[in-house]
């Protein structure tokens, strides 16, 4: 009989992730016996959560998201050096009695990107955020090629302390300057938070609007964008890139990316290649 391992995705509210249905699926196709399932956690309750799953013995990692990409970076006894370059951790993987923080973030911002056609070489690219997504998508621009990075949160201080880790420049969210590609690293948009659009009124016809949200996959900010003749990239496609990577290090099994649209999974045809 097969040992069934088993894996989570935390973060404080979890409830709207599709990543159990995701992994289940990655699962299933893989033969492998996992139990995946989404975890509730308080930041006052995240390290004793991961000091107990150290001591599992069929626990392999866990899927890491809003607020604790932080702080499970400095929780985990090694550090990859993605994960370091981002200053956050959105997957950790239990090695004997270690967990190993990791970033597949960034490969899912470059893979959702190029998926639509959009170059961050040269390009102006502008950050809505300062917490650990917005750093990876810093990181991806940054390796990219971009020609300026900008940070815009309602956080100045934390806007600016990312920008200079990044070579970046930082302003709030209400002075975005023009850019060639837009990103929300917010959770404005995501079920059960505020529903509003953050594109900036001036962002030109034919720029880039990325959201980082997939959870509603029409968003806010994407429909906004869409109707100002934006090109628009889905949450979904950085989604199910950062996932595959994800299950890759745990199992050393790279699925097939999918494409997730409400609550099914369905093939989409340039990524079964």
């Amino acid at each position: 009989m097969s040992v069934v391992r088993r894996a989570a995705v935390i973060g404080h509210p979890v409830a709207h992730s599709r990543s159990p249905a995701l992994f289940a699926r990655f699962a299933a196709e893989s033969g492998i016996a996992l139990a995946y399932e989404a975890v509730d956690v308080l930041p006052d309750d995240l390290a004793a959560t991961l000091a107990r799953w150290r001591a599992t013995p069929e626990f392999v990692g866990c899927n890491v998201t809003l607020p604790h990409k932080e702080r499970a970076l400095a929780l985990a006894d090694r550090v990859e050096p993605a994960a370091r370059a981002c200053g956050a951790a959105n997957v950790l993987t239990r090695v004997g009695a270690t967990l190993v923080a990791d970033n597949t973030d960034v490969a899912g911002v470059e893979a959702a990107l190029a998926q639509y056609g959009v170059e961050l070489r040269g390009a102006r690219v502008a950050i809505l955020g300062a917490g650990g997504a917005a750093r990876a998508v810093a990181e991806a621009a940054r390796r990219g090629g971009a020609a300026a990075i900008v940070i815009g949160a309602r956080d100045r201080t934390r806007a600016a302390t990312l920008a200079a880790d990044f070579g970046a420049s930082a302003c709030a969210l209400d002075a975005i300057p023009l850019a060639d590609v837009y990103v929300n690293a917010t959770p404005v948009g995501m079920q059960g938070q505020p529903q509003h659009s953050l594109l900036p009124a001036d962002a030109p016809r034919g720029a880039a609007a990325f959201d980082l949200v997939y959870t509603p996959e029409e968003t806010p900010f994407l429909i906004d964008a869409r109707a100002r003749g934006l090109r628009t990239v889905p949450g979904t496609a950085m989604f199910l890139a950062q996932a595959a990577a994800t299950f890759d290090r745990w199992f050393g099994v790279v699925p097939a990316l999918r494409q997730a649209q409400g609550d099914t999974v369905v093939a989409q045809d340039d990524n079964e290649r």
